[in-house]
């Protein structure tokens, strides 16, 4: 019988290297990395080291910061958390349902586009589930929906741009939502119902890079994004959803994340939901 192949050592982190990577993530991502994060980031960026045969955490990262290379991409992907399921929050769901998109709706006199950009869409739960929220308290024909999708890691773009998932991946949706808003994809797959792909806009993007959004945004829905961010680049984001919100249209944000103090162009209406001003 062959031996068990030994796993390779974990290469370890020293403090000046995590103090570099705090300063390249803030700079790649807007993210600021706390202490307690350090063990989580050994553990996934050591997976990146192996693949890519680099022997040092300083060697990998002269590699990111190399203009052009593809491992940029794949350190932001790394880097980046993703926890999401249908209807996470569903108060805004309701509110939206009930109150905000009826409302937008009947001020929209010449029948165009409502437009909702999920800013952080991570896989694709929250845009499905907005796009879910419109078709059933919506009249499509006089009112459509258009739903932008973005994220910084590229694969949770594609995911959402695919809209399968598995039977661990449908939290938040009973069995009759699976039903009539999913179709069996595959083993233990399945897939977004078409009229609701239709409805997405799927692009990779950066909050602190440019931004390929026209102004005129009837509500935002960025949840659990600022949270990773300091005040000042908490305030360059607010500012740049301002800039493409008239008065009286929404911005909706986490169950732990505030702006006061930082953002004067908003007003709270609800729990985490604000009303452009």
């Amino acid at each position: 019988m062959s031996a068990v192949p030994k796993s390779t050592p974990a290469i370890p982190m020293q403090d000046s290297t995590f103090a570099a990577f705090q300063r390249v993530v803030l700079r790649l991502t807007g993210i600021k990395l706390s202490q307690d994060q350090r063990s989580m980031i050994v553990t996934r960026f050591n997976r990146r080291l192996s693949a890519l045969n680099i022997d040092s955490f300083e060697e990998y990262l002269a590699v990111v910061m190399t203009s052009g290379h593809p491992e940029t991409t794949q350190f932001i992907n790394t880097v980046t958390t993703n926890l999401t399921y249908f209807y996470r929050e569903p108060h805004h769901f309701e509110m939206l349902g009930k109150e905000i998109l009826p409302q937008l709706a009947e001020k929209n006199e010449d029948g165009r586009d409502l437009r909702i950009w999920s800013a952080g869409c991570s896989s694709g739960q929250e845009p499905y589930s907005l796009a879910i929220t419109a078709v059933e308290n919506l009249d499509l024909r006089n009112t459509p929906v258009k739903i932008l999708c973005t994220d910084i890691d590229s694969r949770m773009v594609e995911k959402t741009r695919i809209g399968k998932y598995s039977r661990n991946h449908l939290r938040g949706l009973n069995k009759e939502q699976i039903g009539k808003w999913l179709k069996p994809s595959g083993s233990n797959l399945w897939q977004a119902d078409a009229a609701l792909r239709s409805m997405l806009i799927c692009k990779q993007m950066n909050l602190f890079g440019p931004w390929p959004v026209r102004a005129g945004v009837d509500v935002i829905m960025c949840r659990n994004v600022l949270i990773y961010f300091d005040a000042n680049h908490q305030r360059k984001v607010l500012n740049g959803f301002a800039s493409i919100q008239s008065p009286g249209s929404f911005l909706i944000l986490g169950h732990s994340e505030t702006f006061e103090g930082i953002s004067q162009h908003y007003k709270r209406v609800a729990n985490t939901v604000y009303l452009r001003i």
